[in-house]
């Protein structure tokens, strides 16, 4: 994976590619920055609500923040919007993530 700079440098180039924004909150998560990666989803997800996988590590985020609540309903919009792109696999991770924190 690219390193924080790298990204941070793609997505000077291309603002609007949810992938560079993904990749950057995946880093950020990695250094235990929740809410640096908790923006980079947000971001995905304002560019692109069917990036199923922004759902699920924003949920990730929000509980290692303590914020199972959010997690929780971050995941609910996940599943809807993964149903609604026939994402099985990311359905199927999201059902899972959301068993495992309750």
């Amino acid at each position: 994976m690219p390193s924080i700079e790298q990204l941070e440098k793609l997505i000077l180039i291309e603002p609007d590619d949810p992938f560079g924004h993904y990749g950057l909150g995946q880093e950020r998560a990695k250094i235990g920055d929740h809410h640096g990666a908790i923006a980079c989803y947000d971001k995905v997800l304002a560019l692109d609500s069917a990036y199923c996988y922004a759902y699920y590590f924003k949920a990730v985020s929000l509980n290692e923040l303590e914020q199972t609540d959010q997690a929780l309903a971050v995941i609910d919009e996940g599943i809807s919007a993964a149903k609604a792109a026939g994402e099985g696999k990311a359905l199927s991770e999201l059902n899972t993530l959301k068993q495992t924190m309750r």
